[in-house]
């Protein structure tokens, strides 16, 4: 898959995240990452089919498409329902990946986060990973997908996986950055031979979990590095991943900022700026989603789920 995408996890104006795929594509992206849950398919379909195809921005066999089954169709009778009914909104005929998004599987038919109405806890289905990976296998067979992966799984979730796997898992897509480089999963893929994927590569400051820290893009070395050698902080960030062997995926839909971070090809970071970028890793997770309880109080969505991923701390036995 290409190391460079664009992530379409937008919650503000979805006609601004159509424009920006738009304009993507035209700027050299071919590495587009959908998913169900971010309620955005029926309108990124849409752009899909003005400039995809014969006789149009670009043919469809020159692109990556990913996908993502949501929590609610982990059940093996669930899971291709729920790939068709996202390729039909997409205007697909088949996902070049499609991932599990989170390894927690929900109860179905009560929204994206089913809550008990008394509690307010959310309503865990208790599906098996190896129910999941087994339908999504099917899914490859009836050519639906060309490739499967996993995102947010921990590295004991992955080796479950990989034990009873008939078709292995492609990709897991993690959250990493400078400040959370997540660099023990990285040395694991590359061992089992697994691609690892960033999302939140600038660390989503927008997003209202985790401590808030300042600007990722505004760190001093990351600004030092890019002035000597004439890059934004951007792109000495993407090309960081890209030289550690790790795909990245973007979000933005701000026009100059898609078209500078194409700007991380024809040129190497060496190994002591590798270094500098490497030391900004504090091990701050931000991306571990809350729920609000009826008394006002946040706790993680997952974590009362035997599936939760983020329950260990990846080394560690």
């Amino acid at each position: 898959m290409p190391y460079l995408g664009l992530g379409t996890w937008h919650h503000g104006d979805q006609e601004e995240m159509t424009n920006a795929i738009e304009f993507a594509v035209s700027k050299g992206f071919r590495n587009i990452d959908c998913a169900y849950c971010y309620g955005n398919e029926k309108q990124i379909g849409v752009t899909f089919n003005k400039i995809i195809g014969p006789g149009k921005l670009v043919e469809r066999s020159d692109m990556f498409i990913t996908g993502k089954l949501w929590c609610t169709d982990h059940a093996k009778d669930r899971v291709e329902g729920a790939c068709r009914s996202s390729l039909t909104d997409l205007g697909l005929d088949y996902f070049d990946l499609y991932i599990i998004h989170w390894p927690s599987g929900f109860i179905p038919g009560h929204g994206n986060v089913p809550k008990d109405p008394k509690t307010g806890e959310v309503l865990f289905s208790g599906i098996t990973l190896e129910e999941t990976w087994g339908a999504m296998e099917k899914l490859v067979d009836l050519g639906l997908v060309k490739n499967i992966g996993l995102s947010n799984f921990n590295s004991k979730q992955v080796v479950k996986i990989l034990d009873m796997a008939r078709i292995r898992p492609a990709v897991l897509q993690v959250e990493s950055n400078p400040r959370f480089d997540n660099e023990y999963l990285r040395k694991f893929c590359a061992k089992h031979s697994v691609r690892l994927v960033a999302f939140s590569p600038f660390g989503s400051p927008d997003l209202p979990w985790g401590e808030k820290l300042p600007h990722i893009l505004a760190d001093p070395t990351l600004r030092e590095i890019g002035t000597r050698l004439g890059h934004s902080p951007a792109q000495v960030v993407l090309r960081w991943q890209i030289q550690r062997g790790v795909g990245v995926i973007p979000k933005s839909v701000i026009h100059t900022e898609l078209t500078d971070n194409t700007g991380v090809w024809g040129w190497e970071l060496s190994e002591d700026d590798m270094k500098l970028v490497s030391s900004l890793n504090i091990g701050k997770r931000k991306i571990i989603p809350l729920i609000t309880l009826p008394d006002g109080t946040q706790k993680m969505r997952d974590i009362d789920d035997a599936n939760f991923p983020f329950g260990f701390v990846e080394g560690e036995e």
